[in-house]
């Protein structure tokens, strides 16, 4: 499948997997959220009955291969990497997840987990629903239209979300006061319903990622989302419940997935906290400095968290 032909089926299986019956028309006036239960379940006090076994190692890390229970009871298979250091002080922790396609695997997302280790931080990237070790054997499924349609595997996502983070929170080495997410692309857009229900994330990068797919958010539906909640699966119902932790947004000139009213979306209703950076490039981040990129977004993990050092 080319990345054309990938964009195109990302669109318009993006547009029916976020349906919605909002009203139509925009309004940059953003509401202040009440408290209200989460969309997606949790299962804080489940047994997550973890295991977990050496993968690899090198100069400055070495990396776990773990699983616990997921939120509908199956086995969520994770990598864990941990910095090499003398000292047992907690240490910062994120949860990195990935976009569509990818896995705990996928180079990019190794490449960024070792590039936060070497800055001290504990990583953890799980496969998430339908990827990795998870990924149906069903030949006759098409795994890409399968993880984007129907809000019930959305929301099974930012489940296992939460539990990824249950499972990180059991660990005496990660400092539970200091928890970030940074997901890219589909794990934008997924995790920013996630994080704007769990207060245990501090701060979260947001990295190419959208909303308001369907362009049915506005002023009056803000109000409405205010008091009464949603069920919508799009992020732009929930994003403004982030503020005022402090949220990033990386987007792109030239995404060929995410559209910049989507993305522009996010943006204007997020509130109080949020921080956008445009960068000249496509969705892949072709011809710049991606580890450049990724060093900024740490540096901005880092001042949210409070790391002693931060530049």
């Amino acid at each position: 499948m080319t990345v054309r032909t990938l964009g195109n089926l990302l669109s318009l299986v993006i547009l029916l997997a976020f349906s919605t019956t909002a009203t139509s028309g925009q309004d940059k006036k953003a509401v202040e959220p009440k408290k209200s239960a989460a969309p997606y379940a949790t299962a804080h006090a489940a047994p997550l009955e973890p295991k977990e076994e050496d993968k690899d190692q090198a100069d400055k890390y070495k990396r776990l291969r773990v699983e616990f229970n997921g939120i509908k009871g199956d086995r969520v298979p994770a990598y864990l990497y941990l910095p090499k250091r003398k000292d047992a002080t907690p240490l910062p922790a994120v949860l990195l997840q990935y976009g569509i396609g990818g896995n705990k695997n996928t180079d990019y997302i190794v490449a960024i987990g070792k590039q936060f280790t070497e800055r001290g931080f504990i990583v953890l990237t799980i496969d998430a629903p339908n990827t990795g070790e998870r990924r149906t054997k069903d030949k006759k499924s098409n795994a890409i239209i399968d993880m984007i349609l129907g809000g019930d595997q959305i929301l099974q996502y930012c489940g296992d979300y939460s539990r990824a983070v249950d499972f990180l929170l059991t660990r005496k080495d990660v400092d539970k006061d200091r928890i970030g997410y940074v997901g890219i692309s589909w794990g934008a857009i997924t995790g920013v319903t996630y994080v704007a229900y769990d207060e245990r994330i501090k701060c979260m990068g947001c990295m190419v990622g959208g909303g308001n797919f369907l362009g049915g958010f506005n002023a009056k539906t803000a109000e409405k989302v205010r008091t009464e909640g949603s069920k919508s699966t799009d992020p732009v119902y929930h994003v403004a419940r982030i503020a005022p932790r402090p949220l990033l947004f990386v987007n792109v000139t030239k995404d060929q997935l995410i559209m910049k009213p989507w993305a522009e979306s996010l943006h204007k209703f997020a509130g109080a906290g949020s921080k956008v950076v445009w960068h000249e490039t496509d969705h892949y981040f072709k011809g710049v400095d991606r580890a450049e990129i990724c060093g900024s977004v740490i540096d901005f993990m880092e001042k949210s968290l409070q790391v002693k050092g931060a530049k």
